[in-house]
């Protein structure tokens, strides 16, 4: 089988994988979730799968944004999606699949530590895809998911430090009361 090589890859196509991505790290989450004991960091996961709705509608922002607010196509009825498995931007992205693909069982800890390696290799793919295309729709769509992983990284290595700690539940200064 041949590849579509990545720089030929329509922002449509982009789209439509990162969104694959995401209903990926819904599954992830879930799995997770439903696997470790009752407490914070199983709320925790199902908040994380919860948030994926806002996570693509997020992607149907971008889009709506490069094409001057066209809406996102319906991703099953496009025809050039069906396409999207050939393109070796498919493949390159199918390594951020190690992650998404280990189970921590009940090990609360083990299951933080793969959804921040998770984020942060998304993080760093979406950075160092941002580099390799010229067209500037599919630029910004992985600026901005690449920021967007930075910062799901950051508050699950948080959330990690006060569950290593032993802490029940951590506080975030964005909760405390002034």
């Amino acid at each position: 089988m041949s590849f579509k090589p990545v720089k030929k890859t329509t922002f449509l196509e982009a789209v439509a994988a990162v969104i694959q991505h995401e209903k990926d790290l819904f599954s992830f989450y879930e799995r997770h979730a439903e696997s470790l004991p009752e407490g914070p960091v199983r709320k925790l996961f199902h908040q994380l799968a919860e948030d994926i709705d806002e996570h693509i509608a997020l992607i149907g922002d971008i889009y709506s944004q490069v094409k001057g607010g066209e809406a996102l196509p319906n991703l099953k009825l496009a025809s050039q999606v069906h396409k999207f498995h050939t393109t070796s931007l498919n493949l390159l992205m199918r390594r951020l699949d190690r992650n998404k693909m280990q189970s921590a069982a009940t090990d609360e800890l083990e299951a933080l530590r793969l959804a921040y390696q998770e984020h942060d290799d998304a993080a760093e793919f979406y950075t160092r895809m941002a580099d390799r295309f010229d067209d500037p729709g599919i630029k910004y769509l992985f600026q901005r998911l690449a920021h967007f992983q930075q910062e799901n990284r950051m508050l699950l290595e948080s959330y990690t430090s006060y569950t290593a700690q032993g802490s029940s539940q951590p506080s975030f200064y964005w909760e405390e009361e002034s």
